[in-house]
């Protein structure tokens, strides 16, 4: 199994886990309660950083190529994915750094984890779907 193929499966199924914990979330949780936050959203904001350095890696190299390229939807396209990516890594970090042990004793922001959980499935997905087909193309390529 290539990189390509490996690092677009890897998007795609984080992302679609993030998606569905997320709809599942207020049937999971009572949130009300002050419990800390659940093992299974700690393990997948784990998965999502490092899914976030592949998209934004997998990103710019699309918008390198695409910035190179004469043709307008391929161009929009990656400049999209990787601004998208980028915009997610910045909101991820400063939001996964709001706790306790970094700058004083802050909270992260609840409704910045809401954006985060609905963006990124849209991203990985799509972007991971991406890396899969280039993967196929390249390797039934003549």
């Amino acid at each position: 199994m290539g990189v390509k193929r490996l690092a677009g499966a890897y998007l795609a199924v984080v992302g679609a886990a993030v998606a569905i914990h997320f709809v599942l979330d207020p049937l999971l949780y009572e949130w009300e309660s002050g419990e800390g936050v659940p093992a299974a959203w700690i393990a997948l904001d784990w998965l999502m950083g490092v899914g976030l350095a592949i998209a934004l890696y997998a990103t710019f190299i699309a918008k390198r190529g695409a910035d190179r390229g004469s043709d307008l939807r391929a161009y929009l396209v990656a400049n999209t994915q990787f601004f998208v990516a980028a915009g997610l890594t910045l909101l991820f970090l400063w939001n996964a750094f709001q706790i306790s042990w970094s700058a004083g004793d802050q909270t992260p922001d609840a409704q910045v984890w809401v954006l985060i959980d609905v963006v990124l499935p849209m991203l990985f997905v799509t972007v991971g779907m991406g890396l899969w087909s280039d993967a196929e193309s390249e390797g039934t390529a003549p």
